[in-house]
């Protein structure tokens, strides 16, 4: 197969289209679920693959961390597609995070011998455990979740960050997402500690926002500038907590992050990889991960507000990042695969197709679909 994409060249990784080529992302969706299908037999059936490395050829090995949050993603599309196998797909992927969840409830970034539980990655494997939960019934799934869910308020910090248990050793403000998975727990138990837990995470987080909406510690590393991957993270995580609480200020710092990415949206629908301080473009390539976040965060925020530009904008995001996927099933490391970055030589994820960017991917379309469409019966999980 390796050879077979060399073949291809340039004509494997499209210049794109203008939005108004693809009004219909129908297919997209499509392609982008059988992708999923591959990188869960890319792993051997057991989780989701990291995704596809062009260069060596490979699936990478299951990812517990991306697995988790791509349950409620699959749950969400067997509803709307009306498709059985997607709905036993989420649900054979959450026993596989029964089984990479240490006893303490915490998860490794990596399923491996040695335990060293991830803060991050711990609160995204909370939100497959409580989505097959709610379409299961199965208490051994909200059992671990709650395990997952004490691990994680008994290891923050009092200032309201998590020091231990991060990723490179760094506190990160995408830990917002961690807060939105502690509220979807408090929803489900009703145990106030959870809901405590999150708003200390937020309230730390939000000391992080500058006035224009760009985020400090949203970083990978100190020395490296937030993605828009990272920056979406964190914004996504204020707009949901805002919802569930009820809480103005969550929502408006989200509207902040939103409308800065709104106003840097390049002509073809693209956003830069990566922003430093004051919103400046420090790369050149543009993150589709960060490209399909930001267009679901601005559909959110078009169904609160219901201000057209960020209807339009999203369409025109996906509508880039659609014109970057190849639909070929003879491939199946890359058919309906979403890579990291376009140009794909670019900095995030070079020369690969990483799991959450297809999560990310069919997130926003199914959230334009039900947008556009009004599709009211349609009640996606988080």
């Amino acid at each position: 197969m390796l050879t077979e994409i060399r073949s291809l060249g340039r004509s494997l990784f499209p210049r794109g289209t203008t939005p108004q080529d693809l009004n219909d992302f129908t297919p997209h969706l499509r392609g982008a679920v059988d992708w999923l299908w591959n990188a869960h037999r890319g792993a051997n059936e057991h989780g989701l693959s990291k995704g596809f490395d062009t260069l060596r050829g490979r699936w990478d090995n299951p990812y517990p961390e991306t697995t988790g949050y791509t349950v409620p993603t699959l749950l969400n599309c067997a509803q709307f597609l009306g498709d059985a196998s997607l709905r036993a797909l989420a649900l054979k992927l959450a026993d596989y995070l029964l089984e990479v969840m240490g006893k303490d409830g915490g998860v490794s970034h990596w399923a491996s011998e040695t335990h060293t539980p991830i803060v991050f990655d711990t609160g995204q494997v909370l939100f497959g455990l409580l989505a097959a939960h709610r379409a299961a019934g199965n208490q051994i799934y909200l059992d671990a979740a709650i395990r997952a869910g004490n691990w994680l308020v008994s290891s923050q910090d009092e200032g309201g960050s998590w020091k231990n248990g991060q990723h490179l050793g760094v506190e990160k403000t995408i830990d917002t997402r961690v807060a939105w998975a502690l509220l979807r727990l408090y929803t489900a138990v009703g145990d106030s500690k959870y809901q405590r837990s999150a708003i200390r995470c937020l309230e730390w987080a939000l000391s992080q926002q500058d006035e224009d909406g760009w985020f400090r510690r949203c970083s990978f590393t100190p020395k490296e500038d937030p993605f828009t991957h990272t920056l979406c993270y964190t914004a996504e995580g204020f707009l949901e907590c805002g919802k569930l609480l009820g809480e103005d200020r969550y929502l408006s710092s989200a509207r902040k992050t939103a409308g800065a990415l709104l106003a840097l949206q390049r002509p073809d629908g693209s956003l830069c990889s990566t922003f430093s301080s004051g919103w400046e473009e420090s790369s050149q390539s543009s993150c589709l991960t960060g490209n399909c976040q930001a267009a679901k965060l601005w559909l959110d925020i078009f169904e609160l507000d219901g201000e057209a530009q960020y209807f339009s904008s999203a369409q025109s995001a996906l509508s880039f990042v659609a014109g970057r996927q190849t639909l070929r099933p003879s491939l199946p490391g890359i058919h309906g695969g979403i890579p990291g970055s376009a140009p794909f030589f670019g900095i995030y994820e070079r020369f690969k197709y990483p799991n959450w960017a297809a999560k990310f991917f069919i997130d926003a379309v199914l959230t334009l679909e039900r947008v556009h469409a009004c599709k009211s019966e349609f009640t996606f999980v988080g």
